[in-house]
Order: C-alpha cells, then sequence, then structure tokens
C-alpha cells in the first residue's frame, strides 16, 4: 500500500484529514493500514484496499453478529452512503479499530471464550442464505496437482476422503467465517473484543469453523487437550453438537486442515508444511471429538 496516496482515499469518509498511517504486513489477500483521522473526534480506522468488492455473505454475517451482540466492527459509510468506495483502481473500506490484541499462544480460558464466541455466532448465523464455499473439491483438487512428492500422497489421499464424505454436506450448515485464525480475533481482559475478516464467508457444515479454530489456536500453536476440550465445552455451552457431528469431527479437520494447506501453495506467502504434517499424521488415526459424549 503507498502511504502516500491515503490522504487523498480518506477524503471519500468525512472523518478529518488523515493525521498518521501505519501498514498493515499480516493480510494477504487484501492492503490495509491503520490509519487515524483527525475527526472530530480523531478515530483510529482500518483502511482496506480491494481489487473485488466483499461478498454479500459476508456484509450480511457481519451485520447479523453486530445486531445480535457479538463484537464485529461494521464497514464505514462513506459521504455518498456507500461502504465500498471506488477510488483509482481500487475498492476502499474504512473500519472502525476495535481494541485488544491477538493472542499467539491462547490458553484454555480462551479457547473456552472462543468457543462460546462461535456458538454464539453459528446460533445467529445458521438460517442466513449464502454462497456455497468456493474452496470446493474441482479447486482443491486443481491446486493438489501442482504438487509433487511426499505431500502431494498426502493430499490426494485427504482429498479421496473428502470425496467421499461430500465435504460434510450432510452436516448442520451454516453461514460461516471460515478463517477463524489468531490474527482474525482480538482479546481483551480475557473477552473476545473483535471478530474481523469476513472474506471466507460462505455457507458449510458449522462444525468445519469450529474446526479451522482447533487447527489454528490449538494444533498450530502447540496446545493439547486441555485447550481442545475448553474449546468444546465453551462452544456446546451455546450450541450443542446434533447427531452425526461429534463422529465426523476428524473429516471436519481434515477439510479445514486441506483447505488452509492448499490456500497455502496456492499464494505461498505462508508456510503450508506443518499442517500438512497434521493431516498426515491424522490418515490413519482421525482425532475424536475433545468433548464430553
Amino acid at each position: 500500500m503507498d502511504l502516500s496516496k491515503l490522504s487523498e482515499i480518506v477524503q471519500a469518509w468525512d472523518r478529518g484529514p488523515l493525521v498518521d498511517a501505519q501498514a498493515i504486513t499480516l493480510g494477504i489477500e487484501n492492503r490495509n493500514a491503520f490509519v487515524t483521522l483527525a475527526g472530530p473526534p480523531p478515530k483510529r480506522w482500518v483502511l482496506t484496499l480491494r481489487d473485488a468488492p466483499p461478498a454479500e455473505d459476508a456484509l450480511r454475517l457481519m451485520m447479523a453478529l453486530a445486531n445480535g451482540g457479538l463484537p464485529v466492527p461494521l464497514p464505514e459509510p462513506g459521504r455518498d452512503g456507500l461502504t465500498v468506495q471506488p477510488i483509482r483502481d481500487d475498492l476502499a473500506m474504512l473500519i472502525p479499530v476495535f481494541p485488544g490484541t491477538h493472542l499467539t499462544q491462547p490458553d484454555s480460558n480462551a479457547l473456552y471464550t472462543l468457543g462460546r464466541t462461535l456458538g454464539e455466532a453459528h446460533r445467529l448465523a445458521r438460517d442466513l442464505p449464502g454462497r456455497p464455499h468456493p474452496r470446493n473439491l474441482p479447486w482443491m483438487t486443481a491446486i493438489a496437482e501442482t504438487v509433487k512428492g511426499e505431500a502431494r500422497s498426502v493430499l490426494d489421499y485427504a482429498l479421496a476422503l473428502q470425496a467421499s464424505w461430500a465435504l460434510g454436506a450432510a452436516l448442520p450448515q451454516g453461514l460461516v467465517h471460515g478463517d477463524l485464525f489468531r490474527d482474525n480475533v482480538l482479546f481483551q481482559d480475557g473477552q473476545v473484543s473483535g471478530l474481523i475478516d469476513f472474506d471466507h464467508t460462505a455457507r458449510g457444515p458449522l462444525l468445519f469453523d469450529l474446526a479451522v479454530v482447533a487447527l489454528d489456536w490449538a494444533y498450530l500453536a502447540d496446545g493439547g487437550e486441555a485447550e481442545l476440550a475448553a474449546l468444546a465445552s465453551g462452544y456446546e455451552a451455546e450450541r450443542p453438537l446434533e447427531v452425526g457431528e461429534r463422529e465426523a469431527w476428524g473429516r471436519a479437520l481434515e477439510l479445514a486442515s486441506l483447505r488452509f494447506a492448499l490456500a497455502r501453495i496456492a499464494a505461498p506467502k505462508k508456510d503450508p508444511a506443518p499442517i500438512i504434517a497434521w493431516l498426515a499424521r491424522w490418515a490413519d488415526a482421525p482425532p475424536p471429538w475433545p468433548g464430553k459424549g
């Protein structure tokens, strides 16, 4: 992101001139910066530049969760009332900064709290319409075909299992966030203070969302049984799993791992090897549901 052009971009909103700007390096698909606008009152925002507008599913889910009381920052309308502003060759969005920090080493309390938040989100989002997940079997297969060696064998085996499982089509479905990695959740004073980055929102198994959290917040964060059990307990305090979901836990973990390993192969900014290693470990012994029952 060219920070020198931000003063011009923020004029699309009546929030005062640019005071300060700092590029955000965490994003993969969009260009983001923290900006402080003079107001009044002075306020800090995230300015996002996109190549394509956000999916209607994302905005629908964000609105539903925010209206339900969950900490979801909504895009700020510009002076023309539109939340997405076409500026030169980009589409710009201005989103308020919520308080909190990303957890790099979450403990059991954090997993329990996030589990409850996700369970509540799924209750709010279950009946919302939306597109099928774009990272479907054809997409995953096409990416896997670019891989060679032992990793290819691991991916092909997991793909075959997913094909026979139909990506969990028989499980309870809903509009899911789809990307609740640690860098998309904010915590403050032990509570979830922000859910961000809804670009992967789509209809799919609710269990998939929970598996994404388990993958990144426990398995990739060197967590253990206590953290996984806390996540399961918190989630079921808000939405008890239905028949068949517990038995499908291993397949859901596999689906989450496949999609994100292949996404990292397709856009090589993060290493897919740690996720592929978990897929290999689970090939013959998928983990059971970590909760009670």
